[in-house]
């Protein structure tokens, strides 16, 4: 999936860069980034700790939100619709605190997109309002330094999941755009596996679960051709 995601990008950009005269639309690309924090709805993650806190005397604060990152391509059509195809990653991470004895747990993600954005207004010489939505093929692999069934430490999922997003940038800086991006994302990995494909479980009858489900936001930075 990862590769054709990219061959596609790639492909499209190219169609991007042929002289306009030779085409009949106006296409041009872009390319985005952009860092900001994702607010994850980590339900079945956050009982768990509260869990081992209770029974271990541990302090815990909830994974409830991490730093994400994204790199964007974006073909534009009249400067008015654009396919996208992209990159996110996301960094969560939490542990005990006061114990010389701590715990760990670390719930990072890979997510590759495929999407589209549409420009509803733009004020000349100030700035573009966009909407957009995006479907997410995601793999998370959660790791731990608690004892989890047979002592593994890393536990590997994927699923596809949504995000929808209104983004604002600039288009008085030719060629570059600046930006900030406000969206919700919804992405649960239900079926996380230890290494000989056993579904892993918190506690018995209780599956591992790393649901990123949440408001994003990013700041961004574009350089459009």
């Amino acid at each position: 999936m990862a590769r054709r995601i990219v061959t596609a990008i790639v492909t499209l950009a190219m169609l991007s860069l042929v002289p306009s005269a030779a085409m009949s639309i106006p296409v041009g690309f872009a390319a985005v980034g952009g860092i900001g924090v994702g607010y994850y709805d980590m339900e079945a993650l956050n009982r768990h700790l509260g869990l081992v806190a209770q029974s271990k005397g541990l302090k815990f604060d909830g994974l409830t939100s991490g730093v994400n990152f994204r790199i964007e391509g974006r073909v534009w059509i009249y400067d008015v619709f654009a396919v996208t195809g992209g990159f996110e990653h996301f960094w969560g991470a939490t542990g005990s605190e006061g114990s010389t004895s701590s715990l760990s747990y670390r719930a990072p993600g890979d997510i590759y997109t495929v999407g589209a954005i549409v420009a509803v207004l733009r004020i000349e010489n100030a700035l573009n309002l966009c909407v957009g939505s995006n479907l997410c093929f995601a793999k998370s692999v959660f790791g731990t330094n608690e004892v989890i069934t047979r002592r593994f430490s890393e536990f590997k999922g994927d699923n596809e999941g949504f995000e929808l997003y209104g983004e604002v940038h600039s288009n008085f800086i030719d060629p570059i755009e600046v930006g900030f991006q406000f969206g919700y994302r919804g992405l649960r990995i239900k079926d996380l596996t230890d290494k000989y494909g056993d579904i892993a479980s918190f506690e018995p009858g209780i599956k591992m679960e790393i649901d990123y489900s949440g408001v994003f936001f990013y700041f961004t930075t574009a350089i459009r051709l």
